[in-house]
């Protein structure tokens, strides 16, 4: 008798198991957001965002599929391929091919370019002070690095896609930050297009930060937000409706606020702390 108890209980375990829902998360190598190896593995910041909402949804399944990061927003309009993806930017065509949550999922201070301490002195740039990305690709006559297939905000976008006469390098490669940064240290662009929390977190890795320096820049906002995006179909509209839920609830919390400023240089950590209030 204790038998058939224990093959229908298996039975029930094995099948609400097999049952319970999943949401697929595209995650990529991209340190500091996603952190693979090394001491600080798993503490990146978007890793560890999509850990809190886990955390918040026990009934769900949380996969984590790991694909180049200039193939997310091609892999979330594959309408037969059900997944989400973190701190994604809305944009025009994006929103057209992806379902976009309301509340941001990050927030971060904005785009900023990241230079070698020589040139920021030969150019007379303070260090307290932006600069204009546009004045620098057309009046200096820089060389721009940027990755490709990553969205900077509506205008930095139009500034790198529209403004004639520039040079301009892309990277498509696997590790392209980190190739950037090399290139940048070695002076062969003159000027690097990312996020503070990157280009502390390469620079600090990769035994630059004595040598490199960051500007924020003119053109942007303050903070860049990023929201999860998913795949645009029924599964999608329901775990968008679900995690949307889930970040107004994980947003008032100190281990959010933690995660969001770890990567940051101490000196810029209060500019987002005091947004973040």
């Amino acid at each position: 008798m204790w038998f058939s108890w224990l093959i229908l209980f298996v039975c029930v375990f094995l099948s609400a198991k097999c049952d319970a829902r999943t949401i697929k998360w595209l995650t990529h190598d991209f340190a500091p957001y996603y952190i693979l190896s090394g001491p600080d593995k798993s503490q990146g910041r978007d890793e560890s965002i999509i850990s809190l909402l886990e955390q918040q949804l026990p009934h769900i399944n949380f996969e984590r599929v790991i694909i180049p990061s200039g193939k997310v927003i091609q892999e979330l309009a594959n309408l037969q391929s059900n997944a989400c993806a973190l701190s994604l930017y809305k944009n025009k065509y994006r929103e057209e091919r992806v379902y976009f949550t309301h509340q941001s999922s990050t927030a971060g201070l904005s785009p900023s370019i990241a230079m070698h301490q020589k040139l920021s002195v030969a150019l007379d740039i303070e260090s307290s002070k932006s600069v204009s990305l546009t004045n620098l690709l057309v009046n200096k006559k820089l060389t721009l690095g940027v990755s490709m297939n990553r969205s900077y905000g509506s205008e930095i976008d139009k500034i790198i896609n529209t403004t004639p006469n520039t040079n301009i390098v892309i990277r498509p490669t696997r590790d392209t930050l980190s190739t950037l940064t090399y290139m940048l240290n070695l002076k062969r662009i003159d000027i690097l297009l990312g996020y503070p929390s990157e280009h502390y977190y390469l620079a600090k890795t990769m035994g630059f930060s004595d040598n490199l320096t960051q500007r924020m820049l003119t053109e942007a906002p303050k903070l860049s937000y990023g929201y999860i995006g998913c795949t645009k179909n029924e599964q999608g509209a329901e775990d968008i409706a679900t995690l949307n839920q889930q970040l107004k609830l994980i947003k008032q919390t100190e281990d959010y606020k933690q995660v969001l400023t770890r990567w940051l240089p101490n000196d810029l950590k209060p500019k987002l702390t005091l947004h973040l209030q």
